[in-house]
C-alpha cells in the first residue's frame, strides 16, 4: 500500500482520488535544450516528496535529486553536461558534473591513466559519459503497490578489447523515499583477465550538507588517502563536515565498512533539517566504501562512495594486486538503494 501524509492507501482507493496517478507518482521523457547539457537524454521522475533525474545519455545516472522540494545532489561549476563533451583525455574533468550519482569505471577509478599499449583511461574512466544503447521506462502495479521503473544498457567496449556490458535497473515504489538501483556487469568478450574497476559517486551538496551535517558508518578501519588527510584527521573529524573554507585542501578517506547480513551503509545526517540520506548496499562485489570530504567555498561537498577498488588508478590497483578481473562470461552484480527519511 502507498502512504500518503502518513495514511496508506490501497490502489481502489488512488484510483477514486486521482484523475492521473502521475500528478504524484510519474515518469516523463525529456531533453535539454541548451547550454553545456544541449541535447542531453534523461528522465524526469516524480514519486511523492522524491524528485530526481535520470541522465540515458550519461550511464543511466541520478543528476538531481530533491527531497521535499529541497536539492539533495550537489553540481559542479560547470552544472549538467551533456556526456559528449569532454569525456576523454586530460580536459575530462570538465565533463565531471557530480550529480547525485555518476558512476566510477569500467576501466579506471581515479586519475587519468596512459596505460602500457599507449591507450589512456579517462580520470574516473568512460562509463560515466557512455549513452545507454537501450533505454526505457514504465509503471505498473503489483496488487496495492504502485513502482517507477527505468532501464538501461550501457557498453564499455573497443576493436580488439574490452567488451563489458552495464544493464542497469532503478526502481521507486509509490509511498518510500527511496531510489534501489540494480546493476549487472558482463564480460561479453571470449577474454579472460578482464580489469573492472567500480565505484559509485554519491555527491551530496548544500543545503543539505551543512555546517552541522554528521557523516556516519559502522567501520572496521578507516585509513586517509594522503598526508592531507592524515593532517585532517588530527585537526578534525572525518565524521563532521563543517563551514566552507577558502583554499581547503579535499580530504579523503578509505573506511571498510561492517557486514550485516552481506550488506554495508552508510549516512549523512542534517540535525537542523533532521533530514538523513541512507545509502545500503550489498558489499559482496563493493568492499570498500570511499568518503570524500570538500570544505572548499564554492566547491562545498561530500562523496559517499561504495566502490571495489580505491580511487587511484587502474595501474596502481594492479600493482597493489588488489585489481578485480573478470573472465570471459562471468556476471557480477550490484545492488544500493538510496533512502531519504524526516523526523519529526
Amino acid at each position: 500500500m502507498a502512504v500518503i501524509n502518513g495514511k496508506n492507501y490501497t490502489k481502489q482507493e488512488l484510483i477514486r482520488l486521482f484523475g492521473n496517478l502521475g500528478t504524484i507518482a510519474g515518469i516523463r521523457r525529456i531533453r535539454y535544450a541548451d547550454g553545456l547539457a544541449e541535447g542531453l537524454m534523461a528522465y524526469d521522475v516524480v514519486n511523492g516528496p522524491l524528485r530526481f533525474t535520470v541522465l540515458a545519455g550519461k550511464c543511466m545516472d541520478i543528476g538531481e535529486l530533491y527531497y521535499n522540494g529541497s536539492p539533495i545532489h550537489f553540481h559542479a561549476h560547470p552544472g549538467v553536461v551533456n556526456g559528449e563533451r569532454w569525456y576523454d583525455g586530460p580536459n575530462a574533468p570538465r565533463s565531471i558534473m557530480g550529480g547525485m550519482l555518476f558512476t566510477c569505471g569500467l576501466g579506471n577509478v581515479g586519475p587519468i591513466q596512459t596505460l602500457p599499449n599507449g591507450q589512456t583511461q579517462p580520470q574516473h574512466g568512460f562509463i560515466r559519459n557512455t549513452p545507454a544503447e537501450l533505454h526505457g521506462a514504465r509503471t505498473y502495479w503489483d496488487g496495492d503497490d504502485y513502482y517507477l521503473e527505468l532501464t538501461g544498457v550501457m557498453r564499455e567496449s573497443s576493436l580488439f578489447g574490452t567488451n563489458l556490458v552495464l544493464r542497469r535497473t532503478i526502481t521507486s515504489k509509490l509511498g518510500e523515499s527511496k531510489v534501489h538501483i540494480h546493476d549487472r556487469i558482463e564480460n561479453e568478450s571470449t577474454a579472460n583477465g578482464v580489469p573492472l574497476m567500480l565505484m559509485y559517486h554519491f555527491n551530496v551538496g548544500f543545503p543539505f550538507l551543512s555546517e552541522n551535517s554528521v557523516f556516519y558508518t559502522e567501520a572496521e578501519s578507516t585509513l586517509p588517502r594522503d598526508e592531507v588527510a592524515r593532517a585532517g584527521m588530527k585537526e578534525e573529524s572525518p565524521f563532521l563536515f563543517g563551514a566552507p573554507v577558502d583554499g581547503y585542501n579535499e580530504q579523503v578517506f578509505y573506511h571498510k565498512p561492517k557486514s550485516d547480513m552481506g550488506r554495508s551503509y552508510a549516512s549523512m545526517m542534517n540535525p537542523d533539517t533532521k533530514t538523513t540520506l541512507i545509502i545500503d548496499y550489498d558489499n559482496r562485489e563493493l568492499p570498500n566504501l570511499i568518503q570524500w570530504k570538500c570544505r572548499d567555498s564554492g566547491n562545498y561537498v561530500t562523496g559517499i562512495e561504495p566502490s571495489n577498488c580505491n580511487p587511484e588508478g587502474v595501474i596502481k590497483e594492479d600493482a597493489n594486486k588488489t585489481l578485480r578481473r573478470l573472465s570471459a562470461g562471468e556476471v557480477i552484480e550490484t545492488d544500493l538503494v538510496l533512502s531519504l527519511k524526516h523526523e519529526e
